[in-house]
């Protein structure tokens, strides 16, 4: 039997209850958002890092795919000039081969006996030129004429074994080449599974994030001209070091290239890097080298073409090409290399680089101190 004491309690108890109740929904809910939240940003970082690495695998397949062009390029140039000296080599042959004809015939006429001896026992003018005593008989004009054949005779062999050999290599160029755009689209594909798998959720958290760093390549893009401008001003300036160790760019504290001499200054490296810079904002495509889409090493080699100097359209062979500069020396237009040549860019001072970064971005300027694997710089022009 309850006593007077409980049956007053059990209000109290009761809005206690309910207070407990209140507050418990109250926060709960807030408490699930941020959980949620934080499990949807973990997800996009995933997502991103995953992206990046598919973004990576693109741009390798893509230079991988431009060396091979290169290589057919070089091939089809190679076969070109050959096949042009073949038929110069040819024509003088004919050339030649009737002028000792025509010898061969006087010789006959005028009753040579040497000659037509010769001549009798010979299957072909080629068995006859062979004939080490033939050509000891013959006069020093006639020599001359039997000579020129015989040298013509076997040019025409080495270049027709050349050409097929050339021709074997074009081959195995054009496979490579296959191949490596058959990667290239692989890892496209991919890419695009990818984002198609993500929830909306995913995707928003990471288009906000790419807003937020195109409003901040907007800014540096707004200020490369400037910084172009004051760092050509400088250039060649033996007082002051326009590098990335004294504005901004790569630490070079443990850069090999510390102990490397600056080489002279370019005389186009400031044209080069102002005309990369006229095209902020075109898209990155694998295989590009013309306004309208680029990638990396399409961009640098158009560039340089606008201002008279010819690059392949491969990182490695371009970077090949320049003169080692310390990356505490470098001046506008030098070329920066990333993780083995597999990346490249421009530098236009202040510590910026211009460059086509990889699949779903564009032409933009970035921070070289943002990047931890630049391993090298050459300068051109």
């Amino acid at each position: 039997m309850l006593n007077a004491r409980s049956i007053r309690l059990r209000p109290v108890v009761s809005l206690l209850a309910l207070i407990v109740v209140a507050l418990i929904a109250g926060f709960a809910p807030g408490a699930a958002h941020a959980d949620r939240l934080a499990t949807a940003r973990a997800e996009a970082d995933q997502a991103q890092a995953d992206l990046q690495v598919l973004n990576d695998k693109v741009a390798v397949a893509a230079e991988a795919y431009n060396a091979a062009q290169q290589q057919l390029d070089e091939t089809n140039a190679k076969i070109d000039e050959n096949q042009k000296v073949l038929a110069t080599t040819k024509s003088n042959l004919s050339v030649s081969r009737q002028e000792l004809s025509t010898m061969l015939v006087d010789a006959y006429r005028q009753g040579n006996p040497d000659l037509i001896a010769f001549l009798l026992n010979a299957n072909s003018i080629d068995n006859l030129i062979d004939q080490t005593r033939f050509i000891q008989r013959v006069t020093g004009h006639a020599e001359g004429v039997v000579r020129d054949v015989r040298r013509y005779t076997s040019d025409v062999k080495q270049r027709e074994q050349a050409l097929e050999d050339e021709r074997g290599a074009r081959e195995s160029a054009l496979q490579e080449r296959a191949a490596q755009e058959a990667s290239v689209r692989e890892a496209l594909a991919e890419r695009t599974r990818l984002l198609n798998s993500l929830s909306s959720e995913i995707q928003g958290i990471i288009a906000r994030r790419e807003a937020a760093q195109r409003a901040a390549d907007a800014a540096r893009a707004a200020q490369a001209d400037g910084i172009l401008a004051d760092a050509s001003a400088d250039a060649g300036n033996a007082d002051l070091s326009i590098g990335g160790s004294v504005d901004g760019g790569a630490d070079s504290s443990n850069d090999s290239s510390a102990s490397i001499p600056a080489p002279p200054s370019s005389s186009t490296g400031g044209s080069a890097a102002s005309v990369a810079l006229g095209q902020l904002g075109t898209p990155y495509v694998w295989g590009g080298a013309a306004p309208g889409g680029f990638d990396c090493s399409g961009l640098i080699a158009w560039a340089y073409a606008q201002v008279g100097i010819s690059l392949p359209h491969y990182a490695a062979a371009q970077y090949s090409m320049g003169t080692p500069v310390p990356m505490d020396a470098l001046e506008p237009g030098d070329l920066i290399s990333f993780h083995g040549s597999g990346h490249i860019g421009m530098y236009i001072g202040g510590g910026q680089y211009v460059h086509a970064p990889q699949t779903g971005d564009v032409v933009k300027v970035s921070t070289l101190a943002d990047r931890s694997d630049a391993d090298g710089a050459v300068r051109v022009g």
